[in-house]
């Protein structure tokens, strides 16, 4: 490994430890508010980006067991924040899609998120800014 890439590696170690703690501080408030877990923010976001996929495909692809996934997808049903809908082409294949509530809560918490990370880097100097990125 090049002196340079040693460099950036211990960089980033020192800094990992200040930014998992800013992360770890509380969640703004309208994320508090609205009712979600991390396992749901999970598939809602992967939803949002990967359209209808089945359950194992979406399991695989935020690499969650099949049992979680189930739990967490009936929680969200249950919520209407996504549906369950048989593929057209093969009944047998149950495909998973955001509701246009799911589309709203994820924006929401999307939005939330990027607004307490730029208060997570305004607290940070120039130069941790620039480690960090």
């Amino acid at each position: 490994m090049g002196e340079e890439i040693k460099g950036h590696v211990n960089q980033l170690i020192a800094l990992l430890p200040d930014l998992a703690k800013a992360f770890q501080t509380d969640e703004p408030q309208e994320v508090l508010h609205m009712d979600i877990s991390l396992p749901e923010i999970f598939v809602l976001r992967e939803l949002s980006s990967n359209e209808k996929p089945t359950m194992s495909e979406l399991g695989r692809s935020i690499s969650m067991d099949l049992s979680t996934l189930t739990r967490t997808v009936d929680k969200l049903v249950k919520k209407e924040f996504v549906a369950r809908k048989r593929d057209p082409e093969d009944r047998r294949m149950v495909r998973v899609a955001l509701t246009a509530k799911g589309r709203r809560i994820i924006s929401r918490f999307e939005e939330a998120r990027k607004k307490h990370i730029e208060s997570i880097l305004r607290q940070m100097t120039s130069q941790e800014r620039k480690d960090l990125l």
